[in-house]
This record gives C-alpha cells, structure tokens and sequence, in this order.
C-alpha cells in the first residue's frame, strides 16, 4: 500500500530569496564534485549524508528551482563565460530583485557582461580598420567592438577586457601599447585603461528621451550611455558618462560636461545599474548591457515564452534568466517553477519511449536529489551540469515526461522522515553498488541488488574478436563479414570480409575518434576468436593499452611506482557487487582516495565492474597434467592436440585452452578492460529501472527496489 503523507511544503518565490534555504539555513551537503546523472564520473565523496530538516510550508505549484548555467563556484562550476547573449521571440524586460518596476530592454536579443576595468584600444570611423585591428587583439585578448555615432558619422571602438582589477587593466594596456604589430593597426590610437566610474546628467521619462541627451554628449566627444537604474526601489533610465579607470578623473569630465552642454553631471547614486551600448561583431549588431553593482538582474520574455542562451550551447529555457555578478565573475541562474524543471531533467536523464512507470520512478529520484541538493551551490539550488543533473533546457522536454512528472507531481523518497540522496546512474552492469566500494560509507537506503539491466543490448549487432593474416587482432562487426564452411585449428571458424575498405576496429564499437587497428579488402580471411557484444552501457571492451600507455596513465594519479615495465595488473578485491576495489601493477598496491577512482586512473572507465585481460599472460598444461600460468612466451613450446612435435611459442599465434576458448598469444603486454554497467552504480539504474518496468513494476515498486527502506511521501 503506497504512504502518501502529508508534510509541510517548501516554496521558493520568483522575487523573494536568491538560495533556496532550509528553515533559512544553507545546508551542507556531501563533498563536491560528485557526479549522478547518467553514465556521470563520480569524484570524492567521503563524508556521511546529512539531516534534511522538516519542508516549510508553502503551495507546491509556487515553488522555484534556481539552476546556475555560469557562475564562479570554484571545482562546481557549471561553467564560466565573459559574456551571456539572451534571445527571445519578443522584447527582453529587466527587473531588480527587491524593486516595484519592470522596464522594457527594448530589444529582443541582448549581450549581458559585468561592468569591469578593460582597455580602450582605438576609435575610429574606418570599420574595416577597427575590424582588423580587433582581429589583433583578439589573437591574446578578450575584445569586443562598439558602434555609436559623433556628429552624425558612425564610429568603433575596440575594447579589451574585462578586468576585476585597474591593475590588471594596466598590465594589459602596457602590452597593448608595447606590440608593434598592433600599432600599425591602430591609426595613430593610443590603447588607455578605462573604467568603470562615471557621472551621472539626470533622469528621464523615456528611452528616448535619454537617448537624445547621449546624443549631444557624444557629439561633444564624451563616451555616454543610456543606462537602467534602481532608485528607491524603482527603476528609471538615465545616462552615464566618463568610464573612468578612477573617481579622480570624474571632476574633469563633470566640468566639461557643465560648460560645454550647460547640463549638471553629478556622481552616481545607483548602487546597480544596466549599462547599454551597442556591439557590432561581424554583421551582428547586439544590444550589449553591462552589469555594473551587485544587484541581481530578472531578465525575461516581456509576455511570457522561453529565452535561449547562445553560450549555453545555444540552449532554450523556460523561466526568467538571472543575472548578476558572484565572485568577480558574471553569473547567469534560471530560475523556474520545479515541476518545470523536472520536465527537462527526466527527458535528459533517459529516453522518452522508454514505459511509462520508469519514467515515473526517475521523475520521483530526480524530483528527491533536486531538494536534496539545496544549498551546495552558493547563489543557486542545482546546477545544469552532471554535478546536480542534466539540464538542457526545453530541449528534452516530451508529452509523456510531462505525463510522468505530473503523474507524481510533489512525491519524494524518505529515509527516517528526512529526504535521501536519490543518487542514481544509467547502468548498473548487472548489479547496482554498495557505497563502501564506490566512495566509502554506508547509507541506510543504499544496497546491491540484482538489476536487470542487459536490456540495453536489445537490437544491438554482434561482434567478433578476429585474428588477421599477419597475427594482428581486432573486431569487427558480423554485418562486414561472411563466415565460411571450414574452419581452423579443428574448432575455429573463418570469416571474409564481404567489401573493400573494411576497418577493423580495437574495440567492438564505432568510434570516429579512434583510429582502426586496420582497412582490409573483399575477401581477406579472418579467424574468429570470440563473439561479444556491441560494447554499449551494459558491457563493454576498453583497450588495447600497452605497458608504457598504461604507466603514465596510473603515475598521474597515483605516487606508487614498481620496478622494470608493467608487466601484471590484477584486481585483487572486489566488493559486494564485484566491483574492484584494490588493484596491484606488478604486485604493488595502486594508491586511490576511493574505489571509484580507478575508472579515471584508467581512461575513463564506463564503470569499476570490469576484468582485466593481459595478452602476454596466458596458462598452460604440463606432463603431469597440472596448470600453471606464464607471462611471457620466450623458452615456451607448444605441443599440437595430437601431442605430436613441438614448436617454440612466437609473438600473435593462437592458443586454446582446455574450454576451447581462443586467445592470441602477444610477446610484448597488451591491456584490455573487459567491464559491465555505465556510472558508479549506486542507487537506482536507469535501464534497470526500464527492465523492472518491462517485467510490470510500477514505479514505487521500482523504487523501493533500488532504494532500500525509504518512503514514498506526497510533499
């Protein structure tokens, strides 16, 4: 019988709080950095699940998620840009976080930057000199280009930057005007530092108004802007003038102001201002605002719709586009209903055909972590990244994600009345993770359980593993090949190659990326040593990697060091659901902060659930009957399955051994990882989650099933 229990509810208003917080307390969370989306890379996570405290009380359908897309939180960073290009079908309004006022941008696409210390390169009437003079600065600098007009001609100024710092600005400025090669582009300009200081000649009823009064200021060969302010809680236009790199430079421009234009010039009272110019980039003519204070910035659609995000991989969300500066550095947030957000997130984490109770269940996890999260990323609740979940937007967004999403609309997992940690991962290869051999720890919620997971194999083509006629080995996949009626070494079938230009790929996969072990032609004889399956997020093959490749490899994470080449690698402890949790090079130890590590030690690893294959490494039968193991083939002899003659063992010839399985014997080392599952595997899988859902789970079954003890709780 499902627990549907009524809590207080947690709201978040699109006007009220910058973080989402507990009882008005920033929670903290697990170590950064660690990974839960799917087929994500796990980092650090050592330290113990905290408490949730109890969910304030507020409607549901009111509550905001705030989603940083840019900020500067150090190792969680979503990522970091100098600039942020929104765009929407109708004009762009901006609103201050605390004021009574919109304003209208004016514009449907607009160029948003922090307001900073930067150069001043050049200004100029000849565009085609300001562009390539630009292109210059460009080669070592950040840089951009205004257009604006003096006495009715246009001109272009070439800016570098921005700078936190005036003296940051200066050193820039000082090798700006020390290149020679810039110098002959810059028509008798001298690059200055500029800055972010002006005077203020009043306020205006109207853009145009404003604009009128710039106008004249340029004329007059001022730089001035037309600029949107907070003002006792409202918002008015004005216009800024100087863009001085210090206060002490505003009184001459001030005086000029007054005696050439007989308009009073005073000093800024704004704390947070909206600074318009615009750009020319090309043929692109951009509104381009600057973020001057601290204030937080409520940029949106003037009559609803979505917003896209050019840097964000051109992306289009739905809600308003936070902007603002944190740690120095521009900061975007979107911020938007939760329900919303979990549209987009549930349609990233997994495919949308999939039935319709695993869609459920993921909605539910996603919907748990998202609050779970909160607090561990400064100015926002989650990020867009894999460090929270993916987020792309309305890119994903499908009627029946909507379906399931609304279908458990508010539900959440809890673990002794608190919220878990609904961590979650694509494929669990079979058996899902205990979290002592992943990151260390144990979780109350958190088991190994069988998971059904092969059915991400479903409608994939078979490989085989081939030997080719000069001992080289590699796969290829069955549709290339035509077996043939015979077959070699008495039990071995043969394979020809049915057209010119057939690759035969290191893994049993198509990776543009990665070069073919070789091109064969029509007809080329192959011996098929094995057949496996297309490498996919259930099992897969990584390799081959040589001694020395995998060396560097381990000694960029791990200090331990052995003697001679790498001969032997051996995972010699496996934790409850096999996967490795200790592995020895030649014997010796290899040194992680946790067990999940390895997978970065190694390449990136799909997951730790693996064995490792040693082509050098193979086992033989004596006279007496007995196996050994031997590394190496030099001194070896074979005797033939008659147990006539004997030959001495040669690099690439193939063996069988007592099973009648086929290896191909290699004088020097080769490394394969021959693994299962796709993430850390802990928590619910998401194909598992689909297997269980084929089989006729619902999705509090499904969930219930990964997630150990928890209840199903109605928020």
């Amino acid at each position: 019988m499902k627990v549907r229990k009524k809590l207080a509810r947690a709201a978040v208003s699109a006007v009220v709080a910058s973080a989402l917080l507990w009882n008005g307390v920033a929670v903290p969370v697990l170590e950064t950095g660690t990974s839960y989306a799917a087929g994500a890379k796990a980092t650090d996570r050592n330290k113990v699940a905290v408490e949730q405290p109890v969910l304030d009380d507020k409607k549901q359908q009111d509550e905001a998620i705030r989603v940083a897309l840019f900020a500067n939180l150090g190792s969680k960073s979503p990522g970091r840009t100098d600039a942020v290009t929104l765009t929407t079908t109708t004009n762009l309004t901006a609103s201050m976080r605390g004021a009574a006022s919109t304003t209208s941008l004016n514009t449907s696409s607009a160029k948003f930057a922090l307001d900073q210390y930067r150069v001043k390169v050049m200004e100029t009437k000849d565009l085609a000199g300001a562009e390539r003079a630009l292109a210059k600065v460009k080669q070592s600098n950040k840089a951009y280009m205004l257009e604006f007009k003096r006495q009715g001609a246009n001109h272009y100024a070439v800016y570098a930057g921005g700078y936190a710092t005036e003296a940051e600005a200066a050193k820039a400025t000082a090798r700006l005007q020390a290149d020679a090669s810039l110098k002959t582009l810059l028509q008798g300009n001298v690059p200055s530092t500029v800055g972010p200081n002006y005077v203020q000649t009043g306020t205006y009823a109207t853009y145009e108004q404003a604009a009128a009064v710039q106008q004249k200021l340029l004329d007059q060969q001022f730089d001035a802007y037309v600029t949107t302010i907070q003002s006792a809680g409202t918002l008015h236009t004005a216009v800024w003038v100087g863009q001085t790199a210090t206060e002490a430079q505003l009184s001459s421009i001030k005086a000029g102001i007054e005696q050439k234009l007989s308009i009073k010039a005073t000093i800024p009272q704004a704390t947070a201002a909206l600074i318009h110019a615009t750009e020319l980039n090309g043929k692109q003519v951009i509104q381009r605002s600057h973020v001057y204070g601290d204030g937080k910035w409520m940029i949106e659609p003037a009559n609803g719709g979505t917003t896209k995000v050019t840097e964000r991989f051109g992306r289009t969300y739905r809600g308003l586009m936070e902007v603002s500066k944190h740690n120095n550095e521009l900061a975007l947030v979107n911020e938007l209903p939760l329900e919303q957000y979990l549209v987009s997130v549930v349609g990233g984490e997994v495919y949308h055909t999939w039935p319709a109770e695993a869609l459920k269940a993921q909605a539910v996890a996603a919907r748990t972590f998202a609050l779970y999260q909160n607090g561990k990323f400064e100015i926002a609740n989650v990020v867009d990244t894999t460090l929270s979940q993916a987020y792309y937007g309305i890119d994903k967004e499908k009627p029946s994600i909507q379906a399931a999403v609304e279908a458990t609309a508010g539900e959440v997992l809890m673990y002794n009345g608190k919220l878990i940690e609904a961590i979650f991962n694509s494929n669990a290869g079979g058996m899902t993770a205990h979290p002592s051999e992943v990151w260390g720890g144990n979780y109350g919620y958190f088991h190994a359980v069988e998971s059904p997971d092969h059915v991400a194999q479903k409608g994939l083509k078979s490989w085989y593993y081939v030997a080719m006629p000069n001992g080289k080995v590699g796969y290829v996949r069955e549709d290339t090949v035509n077996k043939l009626p015979q077959k070699e070494l008495g039990s071995l079938e043969i394979a020809v190659a049915v057209e010119n230009g057939t690759n035969v790929r290191p893994n049993p996969t198509i990776q543009s990326s990665v070069k073919p072990v070789a091109t064969i032609n029509k007809g080329t004889q192959l011996v098929i040593l094995d057949t496996v399956a297309e490498s996919n997020e259930y099992t897969w093959v990584r390799g081959p990697y040589t001694s020395a490749q995998l060396t560097e490899m381990i000694r960029k994470v791990s200090k331990v060091t052995w003697k001679g080449s790498l001969t032997e690698l051996e995972v010699v402890k496996r934790g409850p659901s096999g996967r490795a949790m200790e592995i020895h090079a030649n014997g010796v130890p290899l040194e992680v902060k946790y067990p999940d590590q390895f997978r970065t030690v190694f390449g990136s690893l799909p997951s730790t659930l693996f064995d490792i294959e040693m082509t050098s490494v193979f086992k033989v039968t004596g006279a007496d009957g007995k196996t050994s193991t031997v590394h190496g083939i030099n001194g070896q002899y074979a005797v033939s399955g008659t147990g006539e003659g004997a030959m001495p063992l040669s690099k690439n010839t193939i063996v069988l051994d007592g099973g009648g399985k086929a290896s191909v014997i290699s004088e020097e080392p080769l490394f394969f990882f021959h693994g299962k599952g796709f993430g850390h595997g802990v928590g619910m899988s998401q194909w598992g989650s689909k297997g269980l859902a084929d089989k006729g789970y619902d999705y509090e079954q499904i969930l219930k099933y990964y997630y150990n003890n928890v209840e199903l709780v109605t928020r």
